[in-house]
């Protein structure tokens, strides 16, 4: 009986971590992110304030953040998450690379990074109070 508990709280705990949109199925009113490998904005709004992150690619769509993580085989080393936004009536996907505690952790990662399909001078380090503020802009999937 103990174990069964034990068990039962495991996954409570793996549901609360993942968070109930890991789970949910896709919406019929909008694109939603791809989930293979890409964490949701809600990710990025679980971390601290004080955290930063790599903003490496804004595009129009969710399918090309796809198509550019599948090329990018150095991007495994870091948590990948997106977030979407409104611009000018479009909205744009901003995808993001790990959340690091200092501003000078986050350079080093950048400076480390291997993307061909991107200049690495293109990419930039944002704040995750920042992120959150484009985050809280638009409505999320």
């Amino acid at each position: 009986m103990i174990s069964i508990k034990l068990s039962q709280c495991v996954c409570v705990g793996l549901l609360v971590l993942l968070g109930p949109s890991s789970y949910a199925a896709p919406q019929a009113n909008g694109p939603s992110l791809p989930s293979l490998g890409i964490a949701k904005a809600e990710w990025l709004v679980r971390q601290p304030d004080e955290a930063y992150t790599l903003q490496l690619l804004t595009v129009s769509s969710p399918a090309q953040l796809q198509r550019f993580v599948d090329g990018e085989p150095g991007l495994g080393e870091y948590p990948l998450a997106a977030f979407r936004y409104k611009s000018n009536n479009k909205l744009l996907y901003v995808l993001t690379a790990g959340s690091f505690a200092t501003a000078q952790a986050a350079l080093l990662a950048q400076q480390r990074i291997a993307l061909t399909g991107v200049a690495n001078n293109t990419t930039w380090v944002r704040s995750m109070a920042e992120v959150k503020r484009s985050i809280r802009t638009t409505l999320q999937n």
